[in-house]
């Protein structure tokens, strides 16, 4: 490895604990009250070193975002590869919709939501994103429903139905803690979309959640 790839190395492994420590600030504090200090200190890094990659708090915001928010389609992909092998069922994306968006990522994504309405930065990055992301989960929920009984319009409102709920399941779960009533949530929607015609084959239909 040359001088310079050891320094393109060196610069990407600051980067990625930068914007890991970025994340894991904005988890604990919020957007608003964390500080490059703060997260040059997390990441074990000078704050000279932060500025060289991230000269402003904005840019580093931004960068934040588009790491989280890669991740997210990452795991999207690794939703298709399972239902690709059989490995995920329509029941099962569901479950694993729910987990996602009540997990910490989502929770960190819900401060950049509140702070786009009002930067038009971050909105910028949030759409273009975002757009990837919801694009990565139609075509996973096309895979696993698509049906002649349905277009293509009709599974992307079915989707997107279920993705608004799966949102306010997870800004609920903040205040109110109670995974009794969101099973039997994803229940009974699973439920409502069977009886609208929205389901694996039965080939690949599992348990109830």
């Amino acid at each position: 490895m040359t001088k310079r790839q050891n320094q393109e190395e060196r610069s990407r492994q600051t980067q990625a604990r930068v914007t890991q420590a970025t994340i894991e600030c904005i988890l604990e504090k919020g957007i608003r009250a964390t500080s490059t200090v703060d997260v040059a200190r997390l990441a074990g890094v000078s704050r000279g070193a932060l500025v060289h990659h991230y000269p402003s708090k904005t840019l580093l915001m931004q960068a934040a975002l588009e790491d989280l928010l890669s991740r997210e389609v990452e795991s999207v992909r690794d939703m298709a590869t399972q239902v690709k092998a059989g490995e995920l069922n329509f029941d099962n994306l569901l479950q694993a919709l729910h987990e996602h968006f009540k997990g910490d990522l989502y929770m960190v994504t819900l401060e950049y939501l509140t702070n786009a309405r009002t930067d038009p930065d971050i909105m910028k990055v949030l759409v273009t994103l975002g757009s990837k992301f919801n694009d990565s989960l139609e075509q996973i929920w096309e895979q696993l429903v698509a049906s002649a009984n349905h277009t293509s319009h009709q599974n992307r409102v079915a989707l997107n139905a279920t993705l608004c709920m799966m949102r306010g399941m997870g800004a609920q779960s903040i205040w109110r803690d109670d995974p009794e009533l969101y099973r039997d949530m994803l229940l009974f929607w699973k439920e409502t979309l069977l009886e609208l015609g929205f389901s694996a084959s039965d080939a690949k239909r599992g348990q109830p959640v």
